[in-house]
């Protein structure tokens, strides 16, 4: 058949090290994460910064992984040993694993246990290093890294590396890639014809064993994982093969996101091969891998024929930004808003990049409703026009406000959507006032953040010469105790400019539907062992009507993890208990629509008036250590995710705090 042929397009994905420091939980990535046996950090030459670590080396060390993800490799192992571990890695060729050493290394209480280290050096990316850890007390341990491991991270780092030329050339040689990987007669890639069926798109086989087409039709088509074995019964034409050609095993992953089948990836498998859920996770990972690589090379194909469209549409949009005095949004013809002024956001106290790609009658909320009525005179081409509608802003107030909407059209002249302009009808000094507070409110923001980077930049420097430096000095040396001071003064300021740039700088959500009773008690076992050393415990209770929330989960975990962390300094050194909860919003509550609660208690001394009058104010705080930040980066959190989060206390009894969050319409969970 004829070959599809893409344009070559670099990508930022270079190698399966830069996956793993980069990608999220909710990835199927992290598959491999926590399918190694071995407990391993992912770390940087020179600079020995953690980026990332699997749940092993959480279980091993003691930290959390967002802790680990916080340190240097120097924090966890004595400097000379260090020295001499970065020598012996420097000196490993890449893609090779350096001897297995033995090392003390400090663990989250401040013990020092000896354990062995091994370390594999990344082949395309030379600053990431995977270093190995294992317990020398345990002798089942005690063989060398699984060959088999080390031979997919190899294979899947040389997929991954595709990305960067997602061409047809590269398509082809994924499918020997996919061969070694799964250990393979035969591997097939198959896409989606624009007729019914899939077209054959690459191959290792030369002898015409897989057929050019697939119809719909085939039992073999489908959003999960196919698996034929001989002896049993089907209609696929992969079967039918396979029996004729003595094959005993057929599998056929298929390629796209969760609903949709975009392609198949198939591998044929002789007899005597043992086919084993490790299989089927390297087929998962595959193609994953390989569903973004198809998709890499569709959207630069696509992206070469619109790009004058597109680059007009930005002209048009940019022109009207400039020239209206009005809010503007760009609506779907679903609703679903694509772009929006600043002045839109002010005027409904929204930030630009939450508004993007929320629904406009999230937005546009009026008393009556008003969206239902824009949308049906979009829909029949006509212009909607009110002179006087009264919006609820997001803090709750209402704002009478000039509304017109007009259809917009795609180069076929039907409707695509529309703009919808809204304009202050009332208190515009008032709003002219906030207006120009906002923007010295932003302007600030970005000082600070500028601010905050230029002492970084030097700081990073001292740092950096005072660890070498540290490196360099005797253990005995009477210069060590004064360096390592200077070094946790370093640290501790640099941290708290790290918190000041999540203060300023806007925050980047992920938001997805997400069950919060699972975030929670996934949270609540890495932090048991950890609070259990300070005779603290936690328990997760839910309600099983909870609806799922949208949110991003890494962010929502940040802000519980504050909460935890400031319970457990809190009640120090008495013990006592921590309970999350989480459970529906209440039909008798205040809240518009469905949403989803958290509450986080603890028995702990409570707090006075005068401290919870303050408790979400920046640089506001009661211990010696801390930044006064925690609380208030929480609450831009909650707030960025249209939530809202607050506390209740009392003395000598107990804090809750409770954080409400929006629930997923009923028609996205079904």
């Amino acid at each position: 058949m004829t070959a599809r042929s893409y344009e070559n397009r670099p990508s930022s994905s270079s190698s399966l090290l830069s996956f793993l420091s980069t990608s999220r939980t909710s990835d199927k990535y992290q598959l491999l994460h926590e399918n190694i046996n071995q407990a391993f950090l992912v770390a940087t030459l020179p600079k020995g910064r953690i980026v990332d670590a699997n749940l092993n080396s959480v279980k091993m060390l003691g930290h959390t992984r967002i802790e680990l993800c916080k340190l240097k490799l120097s924090s966890l192992i004595d400097h000379t040993d260090l020295h001499n571990l970065f020598n012996t890695i420097i000196a490993t060729p890449p893609g090779a694993r350096t001897k297995r050493v033995r090392m003390p290394i400090r663990t989250r209480s401040g013990e020092e246990k000896n354990f062995r280290l091994q370390c594999f050096r990344s082949n395309n990316n030379e600053q990431l290093v995977l270093i190995f850890i294992y317990e020398t007390e345990d002798e089942a341990s005690d063989h060398t890294i699984n060959k088999n491991d080390i031979g997919r991270f190899s294979s899947l780092e040389s997929l991954t590396s595709l990305m960067q030329h997602p061409g047809i050339d590269n398509i082809m040689r994924s499918t020997s890639i996919c061969k070694s990987l799964l250990n393979a007669e035969e591997v097939a890639i198959y896409t989606a014809e624009l007729e019914p069926g899939f077209g054959l798109l690459a191959t290792t086989n030369s002898d015409n064993v897989f057929p050019s087409t697939i119809p719909a039709t085939d039992d073999a088509i489908g959003t999960t994982l196919f698996t034929w074995k001989n002896g049993s019964i089907t209609q696929s034409i992969f079967g039918r093969i396979a029996r004729k050609k003595g094959y005993e095993v057929v599998l056929v992953q298929p390629l796209g996101y969760e609903v949709s089948c975009a392609g198949m990836l198939v591998a044929l498998f002789r007899k005597g091969k043992s086919i084993d859920g490790t299989i089927e996770i390297n087929l998962s990972i595959a193609g994953r891998i390989l569903t973004a690589l198809l998709e890499l090379g569709g959207y630069w194909q696509s992206a070469v024929v619109h790009t004058s469209e597109i680059e007009t549409l930005e002209q048009h949009w940019h022109t009207l930004m400039e020239t209206t005095g009005d809010g503007i949004f760009s609506i779907s013809n679903k609703g679903d808003i694509s772009r929006v002024n600043s002045l839109a956001g002010t005027l409904l106290g929204y930030q630009l990049d939450e508004i993007k790609h929320m629904h406009i009658s999230d937005v546009l909320v009026a008393s009556p409703p008003v969206v239902g009525t824009i949308q049906k005179a979009l829909d029949q081409r006509e212009t909607y026009t009110s002179h006087s509608v009264s919006l609820i802003r997001r803090d709750g107030k209402e704002i009478n406000v000039l509304l017109r909407a007009v259809p917009m059209y795609d180069k076929d002249r039907k409707v695509a959507g529309g703009l919808i302009a809204i304009k202050d009808n009332s208190e515009h000094k008032a709003m002219e006032a906030k207006t120009h507070h906002l923007e010295q409110r932003a302007l600030l923001g970005d000082l600070s953040a500028i601010f905050a980077h230029e002492i970084r930049n030097p700081l990073n420097g001292i740092t950096t010469g005072l660890q070498y430096l540290q490196m360099q000095l005797k253990s005995t040396d009477p210069l060590q105790e004064p360096v390592e001071s200077i070094l946790e003064e370093a640290t501790r300021i640099n941290r708290l400019l790290q918190d000041i740039l999540l203060i300023v700088k806007p925050t980047e959500l992920k938001i997805e539907q997400a069950s919060m009773q699972d975030c929670m008690l996934a949270l609540a076992n890495r932090w048991r062992e950890r609070l259990q050393r300070r005779n603290i415990s936690i328990e997760v209770e839910s309600v099983s009507t909870t609806p799922l929330a949208l949110a991003d989960d890494v962010q929502i975990e940040q802000v519980v993890t504050n909460l935890i962390s400031n319970a457990m300094h809190a009640m120090e050194p008495d013990g006592g208990a921590i309970t999350i909860t989480v459970q529906p919003s209440k039909p008798e509550s205040k809240l518009r629509g469905k949403h989803v609660v958290i509450n986080v208690g603890d028995t702990g001394p409570g707090m006075t008036q005068e401290v919870l009058d303050r408790i979400f104010d920046p640089f506001f705080t009661t211990r010696q250590a801390g930044t006064g930040l925690g609380l208030a980066i929480s609450q831009r959190i909650v707030n960025a995710h249209r939530g809202t989060i607050t506390v209740q206390s009392w003395p000598t009894v107990g804090t809750v705090f409770t954080i409400v969050l929006p629930a997923a319409r009923q028609e996205e969970q079904a």
